[in-house]
């Protein structure tokens, strides 16, 4: 029988995050619980490596999935705070709505990124 299609894998070799932005963890909640109703659920968060995060993606222009193409990742923005402990949840107990968080400790990227996050100095 004769294979269909070749699957290859292709990681990138480079992020490049244009902007990091960190807050303390209680400001970051508050941040993503804006504009969300009581009893409602916000967008999701990543967590690895006791950092949760989300990440503000470049638009797709020319420039940028050339760069992809040569394997470099390039991120607007990435908005972070320290939580050692992984929690599928996080409470907003005032208007008892929920942000859920996604654990991507399986993905290698996002765990390179979160230790050079923790390894940058103060600003």
């Amino acid at each position: 029988m004769r294979k269909l299609v070749r699957v290859i894998f292709k990681p990138p070799e480079e992020v490049i995050i244009h902007e990091s932005i960190r807050y303390k963890l209680e400001d970051f909640v508050r941040l993503f619980s804006i504009g969300i109703k009581p009893g409602g659920m916000a967008n999701p968060l990543h967590w690895t490596e006791g950092v949760v995060f989300r990440v503000g993606h470049m638009q797709p222009t020319e420039d940028v999935i050339k760069e992809q193409l040569l394997g470099k990742i390039h991120w607007a923005v990435i908005e972070w705070a320290l939580m050692p402990q992984f929690k599928d949840v996080i409470p907003i107990g005032d208007i008892n709505a929920k942000i859920p968080v996604i654990d991507v400790s399986q993905t290698a990227i996002f765990r390179e990124v979160a230790k050079a996050l923790k390894g940058q100095k103060e600003q």
